[in-house]
């Protein structure tokens, strides 16, 4: 029964008709080519298979529909010259997917092709998690409602009597008892707690003034709430509860409005969708405006042969005569430092390494010939002599590009790369923790980051398609948020371009992967995901 279904299916649509086809090197070609059947044109090198599908019959097909724009908009469009042909009939619209790979520039990657990093970068700035760069806590906006939450559930174990107290600045000259006078006027008579605070002018003494204090299992809801409110107000968006005990010291509780971490007293801005973006000066790493590489000294090209010593010359630049004192001082001071001289680079341990590469830890500014200095000032030391045209030749044997040690390679701003989407289960499933990217800047240890739940742009980034398209096929969108809808709709638009991507088989690629390094086949496929994706 199916076949003259099909039959009668294709012979319903009406063919396309090409009459008098002469460009390029086409004789005077008619042909019909009936539409919704699959046809291949085939035929020796230069017999003009493409001056008759891309450059007659596409050509065509796309000079009738922009033809359709109003002369406003075509003002705005390439010119298109109607082919050499005397008639093309029942053109359909088509896409043109071409072998070729016309990318040049290291900007776009297969993320940027697919317009997969618009729809993450959207996800990220609407159901991104914050965490903080010092303390790794997880930072959200605070509200009197939430606190008053927080607060319940913090009480359940031993319901202590709390004090709600906001922090005010105690000014230079003025004293303590000068304050609490200015304080008794507004209404606020107690002082829970004077207190220290370093800043990066130099410490500063905080006094807690009391707002109210209660046992929450005795207070009314209201009651907390308004005291909540008036703290965070007179303290300026800032709160400390403090947990009384019978015979210890009080336990402190910071709470703030904002996407503000009260521990580490840092204070961050909402996301938007540029900040997720390397394409973007919002989002962009600062030192290599998102390219993640640099370029710098390449270590592999200073030292080429890992098996040689120190003594037999591993530090390549350094064995020539003009530098040959350096090489002695590297000698002297790493007798004097307890490195081997005469074990081969490449059995030197890393602490080793870095000592030779990065010189004395506590290494001061002028120490020259009391300190080992490093390769790494070496280098340093050339670079304010460049414009002595030997040094410039000299530099540019040992330069490449090499990962930007700002971002890591990671191509953001370091608070770009403290938001995260999803569970830890989840990110667990597709990327093992110890695998995972810490971001440049942070104070985390690894084992906070292992931790922390979900993943970061630039893990997303390196993972294969196959491995995103599970992740987001089983991530979970939040239910309960104004944006439900939205994120909803994005969810599934991100899901459907990955399982394209999967379907044509390139999900062994990665989203970061340059779009210049990708093969004839590989454009192809991912231009026609492209199309399909936006149909």
């Amino acid at each position: 029964m199916s076949a003259p279904t099909t039959e009668k299916h294709s012979m319903s649509q009406a063919p396309i008709r090409i009459r008098g086809a002469r460009q390029h090197n086409l004789k005077n070609l008619d042909l019909d080519i009936q539409t919704g059947e699959l046809t291949v044109v085939t035929g020796v090198s230069g017999s003009g298979k493409s001056s008759l599908v891309f450059d007659t019959l596409y050509a065509e097909g796309q000079r009738r529909y922009v033809e359709t724009f109003s002369a406003y908009a075509r003002q705005f469009l390439d010119r298109m010259d109607k082919p050499a042909v005397d008639r093309v009939d029942g053109v359909p619209p088509a896409i043109a997917i071409d072998q070729t790979n016309p990318v040049r520039s290291s900007r776009s990657t297969v993320g940027t092709m697919t317009e997969l990093n618009d729809h993450i970068k959207l996800l990220f700035a609407r159901a991104g998690a914050l965490f903080d760069a010092q303390t790794a806590q997880a930072v959200q906006h605070d509200s009197p409602e939430t606190i008053y939450a927080q607060l319940q559930k913090r009480a359940e174990a031993g319901d202590p009597r709390v004090v709600l107290t906001f922090p005010v600045e105690l000014p230079a000259n003025t004293s303590a008892a000068e304050v609490e006078q200015w304080l008794s006027a507004s209404g606020f008579t107690k002082v829970q707690a004077e207190r220290e605070v370093a800043t990066p002018t130099g410490p500063r003494k905080m006094l807690d003034v009391v707002a109210d204090r209660f046992r929450l299992s005795n207070a009314e809801k209201a009651r907390v709430i308004e005291a909540i409110e008036t703290a965070l107000k007179r303290g300026g968006g800032r709160l400390n509860v403090y947990a009384l005990k019978e015979d210890a010291e009080p336990d402190m509780w910071r709470y703030s409005t904002g996407l503000h971490c009260p521990d580490s007293d840092r204070r961050y801005a909402d996301p938007i969708p540029s900040a997720f973006s390397f394409n973007s000066a919002v989002g962009a790493c600062e030192v290599c405006r998102g390219f993640g590489r640099v370029i710098g000294v390449d270590y592999n090209l200073v030292i080429p042969n890992d098996k040689l010593t120190l003594r037999a010359g591993a530090i390549k630049p350094m064995q020539t005569p003009a530098w040959q004192e350096c090489q002695d001082d590297l000698m002297r001071h790493a007798e004097i430092a307890g490195i081997p001289r005469d074990t081969p680079w490449n059995k030197l341990t890393p602490e080793q390494k870095h000592w030779v590469i990065g010189g004395t830890p506590s290494y001061r500014e002028g120490q020259w010939g009391k300190q080992w200095y490093g390769v790494k000032r070496f280098f340093a030391y050339l670079e304010s002599k460049a414009y002595k045209m030997h040094i410039r030749v000299m530099l540019s044997k040992y330069r490449s590009y090499t990962p930007c040690e700002t971002c890591g390679g990671a191509r953001l701003k370091t608070e770009s790369l403290l938001w995260r989407i999803g569970s830890k289960e989840l990110a667990d499933s597709v990327l093992p923790p110890e695998k995972r990217f810490m971001p440049q800047g942070v104070q985390w240890s690894r084992a906070q980051l292992e931790s922390l739940p979900g993943l970061c742009l630039h893990d997303l980034m390196q993972l294969p398609i196959d491995k995103l398209r599970r992740f987001f096929g089983n991530i979970e969108a939040p239910v309960d948020t104004a944006d439900a809808a939205a994120l909803k709709m994005l969810m599934e638009e991100v899901t459907t371009r990955l399982r394209y991507l999967s379907d044509v088989g390139i999900g062994y690629l990665t989203l970061d992967r340059q779009s210049r390094t990708l093969s004839g086949g590989e454009v192809q496929r991912i231009n026609l995901t492209t199309a399909l994706g936006t149909s």
